[in-house]
């Protein structure tokens, strides 16, 4: 069929029969524009409508069929019924389709709009960390996937709401003890010795990025041990004066001291332990010497600027006529210890330990 050849062929009789485009949709019981449509040929009129639209027309059915009046011609009018018909389905069933389409689009939509705003907590996974060459515990917000792992950083991907991310990574640090150090907030898994010293979550527009950096050990004590080993050069190192004795040197006594350093005693985080024995060594007659204990006590080093404080917690040993201060402070330079106000000084006018 021709829809040009038809839509032309209805307007004619239209205008044959004195009618408006409106007074026939009227009769009809449809619109000027559907009227409109047919007579343009961009579409025909429903099956159920030909019948009356004939009868207003003046003319049988198969003549609108065929666009023209007249009885010789050869058409079959069930095959046209039918092929217009097929018509009419398939352009119905496009638009099934094409709602459908969008209410599958809207129900995804629906569905990704609910999810990225469920809260669901977090889980502990169990992660290598290569850094030290050992496995830890760390929270991760639920439904995470495409982990990262770079030296001492991880990084996950979420497609939830940014800020619901957030707070489930905050609940996750509440479980871990909170500090700060040097102007550096971080928090400190003492179960498996390891410290959280920055975090993120960043937005993508379709996902977030959750990052954890993380370092061995209480992140404030490994600073501090750090820095006090450089100061030093070193710890659980031995400062002494006088390590070595020797006869054959012109000396009367001779002090021995030896200073032990220390540090990395995981049951006692931030406190640094160190020893201090004072040895008196007294020539003899015989060209021998006599050695007496002056001090022997443990205590906890602390460092501050260029000054190391020693905090004598224990005293194993000490001579009588000797007074011992509860702290003895050194000056550092150059890793060498020189000891301010020298309680020592009826043995010895200066003592610089190396």
């Amino acid at each position: 069929m021709d829809n040009n050849k038809i839509g032309k062929f209805i307007a004619s009789l239209r205008k044959e029969k004195g009618l408006t485009q409106q007074e026939l949709g009227d009769k009809l019981f449809v619109t000027d524009k559907a009227v409109s449509k047919w007579e343009r040929g961009l579409s025909l009129p429903d099956i159920t409508l030909l019948g009356k639209l004939a009868d207003i027309l003046g003319v049988e059915v198969v003549d609108i069929l065929d666009g023209q009046k007249g009885t010789d011609r050869k058409i079959n009018i069930e095959e046209e019924v039918i092929k217009i018909t097929n018509d009419l389905n398939k352009v119905h069933k496009k638009k099934r389709n094409r709602i459908l389409f969008i209410i599958i689009i809207l129900i995804f939509i629906i569905i990704y709009i609910v999810f990225r705003n469920l809260y669901l907590g977090y889980d502990i996974k169990n992660v290598e960390y290569s850094h030290s060459n050992r496995n830890i515990n760390i929270g991760v917000p639920k439904a995470s996937f495409m982990m990262k792992n770079n030296d001492r950083s991880y990084s996950f991907k979420n497609l939830r709401n940014s800020n619901i991310v957030e707070n489930e990574v905050k609940k996750y640090l509440k479980t871990l003890k909170y500090s700060t150090c040097n102007d550096t907030i971080y928090y400190y898994n003492d179960k498996d010795n390891f410290s959280i010293i920055n975090y993120s979550v960043k937005n993508h527009l379709l996902y977030n990025t959750i990052s954890y950096e993380v370092v061995d050990n209480d992140y404030c004590y490994t600073e501090k041990l750090n820095e006090y080993a450089n100061k030093l050069g070193g710890l659980k190192t031995y400062h002494s004066l006088n390590d070595q004795i020797s006869l054959y040197e012109d000396w009367d006594y001779k002090l021995s001291v030896h200073f032990l350093d220390g540090g990395d005693d995981p049951d006692k985080i931030y406190e640094f332990k160190a020893k201090l024995s004072i040895l008196y060594n007294k020539r003899t007659s015989d060209k021998s010497f006599n050695r007496f204990t002056l001090e022997e006590s443990n205590g906890d080093i602390e460092i501050k600027d260029d000054k190391l404080y020693y905090y004598r917690k224990e005293i194993t040993s000490k001579a009588d006529n000797l007074e011992i201060p509860e702290v003895s402070t050194f000056k550092i330079e150059d890793g060498k210890l020189i000891l301010i106000d020298n309680y020592l000084s009826e043995y010895e006018e200066n003592i610089i330990l190396e």
